[in-house]
């Protein structure tokens, strides 16, 4: 804005030749000036009239124009303010700016060409003040808005982890003479690890782990799908004769399938075994799982090898089961790959070396295990991790 656009000025000024002048001169710029001689009177018109710059004399005896300044800052339309003086004094300026000035002026002034580039000037400045006034609101709205919805987004992430929870298998848990413990530390609130285990029919015990990519309430969806793709299949065998919730391989095979139809973008490492509870036979099928299933016995842990594809990846993904003998006190332990994040060997190969040499000690739980690893500590971690421990007891 300049003086082309200002069509009223409050003027604000003692009555005195000066004031005459002054007046003459804001009038030849083609100003309709409206002046007040009376502090007490100014306030009145500054609330009620249309004007779009203010001069306020601060010659005022007792500093009534300097106090009229301070006032006059204070409201919400940010108007340009000029001070006026009669002295030459650089701590009048500073005092008139210290109170909301966003100019000053000399009197007499000069020219016409002063007065008209101090209003120009003042208009700028107190433009620049409602802009960033506005920009100022604008951003505090904002994060307002936003804070409101952090905690909404918390409240239900809060929630999801209370219901993740609840899908979870007690822990531990007797299976027939199997007893199986877990424990997961989330990255963040969700997990997208998960793991779960439970009797199917009399005669098995069907467990898995899995490791859904990425972290989040996303990969805590995935969890929840293949809950209920195991419910359905345990179900279908108890109402229905089928026989796909004990082959490690066809369950994988239906969750690829129903993954991929989900078009989610999501893929998961898992581990599926079924025990048979008479013949002690672990029948499983590992689809991309890292790091193996690792099977302790008497001293002496090895992972138990043949992996096939991750779920979710691939529409050609083929997966086989594998038949093993479960003797007595023999100890299954299986982890999600953000177990190896805390491990302190530099290559895979040392990490892997790492865990058998721990799991071959016959540590005896989930809680054990995280202990040793010291989970127990820590508050943040890069990844999920997930422990399922099984032994035949």
């Amino acid at each position: 804005m300049n003086t082309t656009f200002i069509q009223s000025i409050l003027l604000v000024q003692q009555p005195d030749a000066v004031h005459t002048e002054f007046m003459s001169s804001l009038e030849n710029l083609g100003m309709s000036v409206i002046a007040i001689s009376d502090c007490a009177d100014a306030m009145q018109s500054f609330r009620e009239e249309d004007i779009d710059i203010v001069m306020v004399d601060i010659d005022f005896p007792e500093d009534r124009g300097i106090d009229l300044l301070g006032k006059m800052a204070a409201d919400p339309r940010e108007l340009p303010l000029i001070g006026l003086s009669r002295r030459k004094s650089l701590a009048d300026v500073v005092e008139a700016v210290r109170h909301g000035a966003t100019d000053y002026l000399m009197l007499p002034a000069e020219n016409l060409d002063v007065i008209r580039h101090v209003m120009d000037r003042a208009t700028e400045r107190g433009t620049l003040k409602r802009e960033n006034l506005a920009y100022r609101t604008k951003l505090e709205n904002a994060n307002r808005d936003l804070l409101e919805s952090l905690t909404l987004l918390q409240q239900d992430q809060q929630a999801g982890k209370h219901v993740q929870q609840l899908l979870l298998p007690d822990t531990p848990k007797q299976i027939g003479g199997y007893s199986f413990c877990h424990f997961i530390l989330p990255s963040l609130y969700l997990s997208g690890d998960f793991v779960d285990y439970f009797l199917v029919g009399e005669d098995h015990a069907v467990f898995f782990v899995a490791d859904v990519s990425g972290h989040g309430a996303s990969s805590a969806f995935v969890t929840v799908f293949l809950k209920n793709l195991f419910a359905r299949k345990r179900s279908d065998f108890l109402h229905r004769g089928s026989t796909a919730i004990l082959s490690p391989a066809k369950m994988l095979t239906l969750a690829n399938r129903e993954l991929l139809e989900m078009g989610i973008g999501k893929h998961v490492t898992m581990c599926v075994g079924a025990f048979d509870l008479k013949c002690h036979q672990l029948c499983y099928s590992v689809a991309g799982h890292l790091p193996a299933p690792a099977l302790t016995l008497d001293g002496a842990a090895e992972f138990l090898p043949e992996h096939d594809m991750p779920v979710g990846l691939f529409t050609d993904a083929e997966y086989s089961d594998h038949v093993i003998s479960f003797p007595p006190r023999a100890v299954l332990t299986l982890f999600s790959d953000g177990i190896l994040e805390v491990l302190d060997s530099e290559t895979l190969e040392e990490k892997e070396l790492n865990l058998l040499d721990i799991l071959k000690e016959g540590e005896g739980s989930s809680v054990e295990l995280a202990n040793t690893f010291g989970l127990l500590e820590i508050d943040e971690v890069p990844d999920d991790i997930a422990i399922l421990v099984v032994s035949r007891v």
